[in-house]
């Protein structure tokens, strides 16, 4: 906790920023979607900031962050707030960073767009579209989540299917970024240098602006395909995955549970029923159709893109992580894993999984186009949480069937997508960036004291 006098000193120093001293919109901004896991909600539950500041741009920011590393306050930099591993949640109080001001739309040229960090997704995606343009990769979140955001905590989405993860070589071309120092510098950074701050929870330094390709922007069709059998239903997405004359920007596959919670969409699937969720431009219906046919499925639903920006009901808030919030919605006993498959032994490891855990994890898959262009089957279940000691034991069944389990129950970076440690790039960007460790701390594990 940072006292009221330092606090105070800050403040004074820099009255020209938007400070946020609000009681209850400081313990608002201090929370993320944490409370997706049962494991870590006890433990963040009552985490929050001293104080929250919403700086405008790179001058505002400098400034700020000079200031703190005199007064040696800790911040934690946030975007819209939608990651579910407590990658915004200040462990240590001191002051909240939200960026969400940061939202300058600075240029795009010949499908390359640079952005401010804080910009929102959606808006983003709103800007590009206006010049025929598209992202690559956009999470179901993208209404609420910032681009930065994204990169910084984030992996997949809507587009993955094609353009792989935000991570993709060549996705994000390159990124600015300020050190936590009392004379902070821009480090100005491309190519291999990304992966170092890709996926860090913003610990080794506050990103200011980037530089993503796009990709054609098409008026996606929205379909939701039914399916009597698991076989059926993934036969069909990997020949769909595989069409190259079939374009498409997000194929998912449901059981007919995990599929239940999505109330507002109006279908009904039988007991032992799968849901197709896939997203085809328009002129490739006829062969979508076709191959659904061909694969024993049927059609049960289907809007054009001009329908869903009319009703506001799209099928790009149901998929990914969104499946879960669905399901929340009707049952809080719900969480959710985040695997990895075999591609070569997907039904297998399903079935397998069912004889040991039966209804107690749901199927969700979400089919990515990787850097070598191979396909990663990932997927979201939704798993009945009873006891964290359950939970912990369900991750070792995955694990034990050869399903790699990227945690989400943990707010430290090595214990979830790093696989246990941190790169020496990332650890040598922190100790340089960084040196007073004030920036996010807590979630580093061999940072902790």
């Amino acid at each position: 906790m940072t006292s009221t006098e330092t606090l105070g000193a800050l403040q004074s120093q820099l009255p020209e920023l938007e400070w946020v001293t609000s009681k209850v919109n400081i313990k608002r901004l201090s929370k993320d979607f944490y409370w997706f896991s049962p494991l870590l909600t006890p433990q963040l539950i009552d985490k929050k900031a001293d104080l929250v500041v919403r700086p405008k741009d790179e001058t505002e920011l400098k400034a700020l962050i000079s200031v703190c590393v005199k007064l040696n306050i800790p911040m934690t930099v946030r975007g819209g707030g939608t990651g579910n591993y407590g990658q915004a949640v200040p462990l240590s109080g001191g002051l909240v960073i939200d960026m969400t001001l940061c939202t300058a739309f600075e240029w795009l040229c010949d499908g390359l767009v640079q952005v401010q960090a804080g910009m929102k997704i959606a808006a983003l995606e709103e800007h590009a579209r206006k010049r025929g343009w598209e992202l690559r990769c956009m999470p179901s979140t993208y209404k609420a989540a910032s681009i930065g955001g994204l990169f910084a905590g984030g992996f997949g989405g809507i587009g993955s299917i094609n353009y792989g993860s935000i991570a993709t070589s060549g996705t994000v071309q390159a990124i600015r970024v300020l050190t936590i120092e009392e004379n902070p510098r821009v480090l100005e950074l491309s190519g291999d240098e990304l992966s170092t701050y890709h996926h860090t929870y913003g610990t080794n330094g506050i990103l200011i602006d980037m530089q993503l390709a796009l990709a054609p922007a098409r008026n996606w069709s929205e379909y939701l395909l039914g399916f009597d059998s698991i076989e059926s239903a993934y036969a069909f997405c990997r020949e769909l995955v595989d069409a190259a004359g079939i374009e498409k920007r997000e194929v998912s596959i449901y059981d007919s549970i995990a599929a239940s919670y999505f109330k507002e969409l109006p279908i009904h699937l039988a007991s032992g029923q799968f849901l197709v969720m896939a997203l085809v431009a328009p002129h490739c219906h006829a062969p979508l159709t076709q191959l659904c046919k061909a694969h024993g499925g049927n059609e049960l639903w289907c809007q054009r893109f001009e329908q869903a920006n009319a009703s506001g009901l799209t099928l790009m808030e149901y998929c990914w992580n969104h499946s879960t919030l669905h399901a929340l919605k009707h049952d809080k006993n719900y969480t959710n894993l985040q695997t990895n498959y075999d591609s070569d032994h997907v039904l297998e490891q399903l079935s397998q999984l069912e004889e040991q855990v039966g209804e107690e994890v749901l199927i969700h898959l979400e089919f990515v186009r990787t850097n070598n262009n191979q396909v990663l089957i990932t997927g979201l279940p939704l798993v009945k949480y009873s006891t964290d000691e359950r939970l912990l034991e369900l991750i070792n069944i995955h694990q034990s069937l050869g399903i790699k389990v990227n945690n989400s129950h943990t707010y430290i970076l090595e214990d979830g997508k790093h696989g246990g440690v941190l790169s020496a790039d990332i650890l040598a960007s922190k100790a340089a960036n960084d040196p007073l460790s004030l920036l996010n701390p807590g979630k580093i594990k061999s940072l902790i004291q």
